[in-house]
This record gives C-alpha cells, structure tokens and sequence, in this order.
C-alpha cells in the first residue's frame, strides 16, 4: 500500500513538472506609433546672397528649435516595422524690421517674425527586432519623407506682409531606445490595459531639401546644416 501510494505521488509530481507554465503575455499587434519632439533648425534663406544675407541680418545666425509631431501607420510588422505616415510642426523666429533709407539699410524698430508650418508624408522603416527578440534595447531607423514647408512674414502689427508654400524632400537616420527595460512588468500591464506596446527615446539627424526643386523663384528653407532632434515615441 505505502509502495503504491509513493507511485502515486512520483506519477503526480512529474506530471506537474512536464506540464507547461503559465504562457508569458504576448504584446498586443502593433499598428503605428505617435511621435513628439523638437530639434534645431536654420533655413537656408541666405543661399545665393553674399554674408550677411537678408534672413541672418534680420533674425540672426543663431539656429532656432523646431516642434514635430507625427503620426505613423503600421503597413508591415514583422523583421522591423514599415510605417506610412504624417508629420507636422511650427517654427518662429522674432527680429528688426529693416528698411531703406536713401539707399542704405537700416534697421528700424518694428518687429518681425518669420513663420513655418512643416507638413510632411513619409515612410519609415524601424529595425526594432535587437529591442524585442535579442534583449538589446536598440530600434535603428531610416526616414524618407515627401516635404511642404508653409510660412509667412509678419510686420510689426502682427499683419501677414508675405507669405508662401516651398515643396522639397527629406531623409532621417536616428536611433530609439527602448524605455520598456527600466520597468519591464510596468511595461507589460500598459500593454495589456491600453495597447501600448512600447514607449521610446529618439534621436536623429534629417537633411531636408526644400527648395521648390531648385526653383530660383522659390524661397529656399533646406536646413543650412544637418538638423538634429530628439523626443519621445509611442508604439501602438
């Protein structure tokens, strides 16, 4: 009888050790990502004219921050991430109206600002396959977009004296980091109870070329030097 009972329990024990755990939560299917953040910025207004140029005696030749926030839509999701998306923002620099004075520029005391409203189409390709299959918390990416840059000029009143749309190009490099690893159990339960999959930190390098495609009619508003941005991403 005892000999039959510690079968038994021998039988019980190995059964509970060959079956299978509790199954680890899978992340919720990915559908795009939110993006927000800011970089510097410096058109490249004064292309063609001799130093100091117009934009840089007026607004200076300090660089400016620009804001972006963009939206993408997963159209892949396995070896990386593809995303078609939207991106839009603002820009603003403030200075000195000038004016001509028999014949020689002088700055006056109206002030002035200059505008830009970036919209852009692009297409993304994110290699977040180290971030959830290797344990290396790394999201690589690459950028193309298609660029529309509105802006206008401001006088001193605040009136619109010109104004414009310029239509170029762009292309980004950037890395994320995966933010999840801080507190993986936190991570999960936002996954579960919002559909959060993961929450990056960005940083890249754009150079856009919105020029009208070398119109010589055009305002040119290419970054005059490689821009570099940061900010947070949200996966979906």
């Amino acid at each position: 009888m005892r000999s039959a009972t510690l079968t038994l329990a021998a039988l019980a024990a190995a059964a509970l050790l060959a079956a299978p755990g509790p199954a680890r939560a899978q992340p919720s299917p990915k559908r795009g990502s939110i993006e927000l953040g800011a970089g510097n910025y410096t058109p490249d207004v004064d292309s063609g004219f001799a130093k100091p140029g117009p934009y840089e005696q007026v607004f200076g030749g300090g660089k400016g921050w620009m804001f972006r926030a963009g939206m993408g839509y997963a159209l892949y999701s396995g070896v990386g991430v593809v995303e078609a998306g939207f991106r839009s923002g603002y820009f603003r620099r403030s200075g000195k109206g000038i004016v001509d004075v028999s014949g020689t520029d002088v700055r006056s005391g109206d002030k002035t600002t200059f505008n830009i409203i970036p919209t852009s189409l692009t297409l993304t390709y994110r290699f977040d396959w180290m971030a959830e299959q290797w344990h290396v918390p790394l999201a690589p990416y690459a950028r193309l977009a298609a660029e529309r840059y509105n802006w206008w000029v401001t006088d001193g009143r605040g009136k619109s004296v010109e104004s414009g749309a310029t239509n170029g190009w762009s292309w980004t490099a950037g890395v994320a980091l995966l933010l999840d690893v801080i507190d993986p159990g936190s991570a999960r339960d936002l996954d579960r109870e919002t559909g959060l999959n993961h929450t990056y930190l960005f940083f890249d390098v754009t150079q856009a070329k919105v020029d009208d495609f070398g119109s010589k009619k055009s305002w040119d508003l290419s970054n005059k030097d490689l821009a570099m941005a940061g900010g947070l991403m949200f996966v979906f």
